[in-house]
């Protein structure tokens, strides 16, 4: 392929790289500047991008600031140096003979590019880990594959040959350049990064409401907490939905560790066999799970058949449920059985899944603090802090 065609494709999936890129940094700063209010924007509040926006590995640690450095903006600046470095090779070969020959500049495109690559990797394993797959995140993944394909059709030697020079293509001069350009382009970055979102954050936080209505009580429904804790969540879920056991067991863990926080589960299978609003073949096992945990709420193991219902996708209807009554010895099989088979459970089932189709719920999790919505799978930290914010309106 002639060389400058290898220059224009590089050049566009750079590109598609830095568009992206810009655009899963505006998503995670976003989030953390309203996570109660932010809808997810292109990737849905649902898409994977929970993953970009609030996991582990989506951020840099900043000691000593109010925010860390976002991992997609860290990309941004890795494609517009890896463009410099695009441009400053071309003017190079144009001035060489054979421009088919190695240079450090494309010793070094290759080498960055196969680094981005082998992140990438790492990233797509722990999406898959996760069991959500962030779709923007995808196409950089695409776009690092063609990169390490490119530079190596660019390169001018076997990949063999390319080892035997790693060192002095790290300690060239265009390695340097890189690297300050990272730095500059990373410090600035994030500078401009963390002046909008703690700007917003202070504009958001202005306006939200001091304290808000705690949602209707209704003891029937499995709640773990105090019946009078100042800080009520409620949780619409669905035990086929990956984001709904990570909200699951964020609320869980929560609740466990306060005294001043209450947790209530309520179903939202997102199954036409009991949901209205699902038109299509969709989680189809998810009202056979929900009816299942009903039943066992009501011998008082919801929250212990629930951890277990968010793992059961692959096992089998009848192992499913002997896995409910080994959960503990009281567990009473027949009765189990019996309301299983009744349409008791299915009807509050259906009974949930009103109330949220009543509060204008379009997908799961569906959180609710006190009355108001605050997203899907919210960080814990996010949690704490909000919760610390009613508890200090209260006092």
């Amino acid at each position: 392929m002639a060389r400058n065609v290898l220059t224009g494709v590089l050049g566009l999936l750079l590109l598609v790289g830095l568009v992206d890129s810009v655009y899963l940094t505006w998503d995670h700063g976003s989030h953390k500047a309203d996570p109660m209010g932010f809808s997810g924007g292109l990737c849905g509040a649902d898409g994977g991008c929970e993953v970009s926006r609030s996991s582990a590995l989506s951020e840099v640690p900043i000691p000593g600031t109010p925010l860390d450095m976002p991992v997609a903006l860290l990309g941004l600046a890795f494609y517009l140096v890896m463009l410099v470095l695009v441009v400053l090779d071309h003017r190079q070969r144009q001035q060489t003979k054979d421009k088919r020959e190695a240079t450090p500049l494309s010793r070094l495109l290759f080498g960055l590019s196969a680094l981005s690559l082998v992140y990438s990797l790492t990233l797509f394993g722990y999406s898959i880990y996760v069991g959500s797959i962030c779709k923007f995140c995808a196409i950089l993944y695409v776009v690092n594959t063609g990169l390490v394909i490119v530079t190596a059709m660019s390169l001018g030697e076997s990949i063999k040959a390319f080892f035997g020079h790693v060192w002095s293509a790290l300690v060239s001069r265009p390695a340097m350049v890189a690297a300050v350009l990272m730095v500059t382009f990373s410090a600035g970055g994030y500078l401009l990064y963390r002046g909008a979102v703690m700007s917003a954050r202070a504009e958001n936080e202005a306006r939200r409401l001091q304290s808000v209505p705690a949602g209707p009580a209704d003891a029937s429904r499995p709640t773990k907490g105090p019946a009078d804790a100042k800080v009520k969540f409620i949780e619409f879920a669905d035990f086929q939905c990956p984001h709904c056991k990570i909200a699951f067991k964020t609320l869980d863990d929560l609740a466990k560790e306060r005294a001043d926080v209450s947790v209530t589960f309520l179903h939202f299978p997102l199954d036409m066999a009991c949901n209205p609003l699902v038109d299509r073949p969709f989680h189809q096992r998810a009202c056979e799970f929900a009816v299942l945990a009903e039943c066992a709420h009501r011998q008082g193991f919801f929250f212990e058949t629930a951890a277990m219902l968010f793992d059961a996708d692959e096992v089998p209807k009848d192992e499913v449920l002997s896995r409910v009554v080994a959960i503990d010895p009281k567990i009473d099989r027949a009765r189990l059985e019996s309301c299983i088979a009744s349409d008791d459970a299915l009807a509050t089932v259906k009974q949930d899944v009103q109330k949220g189709l009543a509060a204008e719920i379009r997908g799961t999790p569906s959180v609710f603090l006190n009355g108001k919505q605050i997203g899907g799978a919210v960080p814990r930290d996010e949690l704490d802090r909000l919760i610390s914010e009613i508890l200090g309106s209260a006092n």
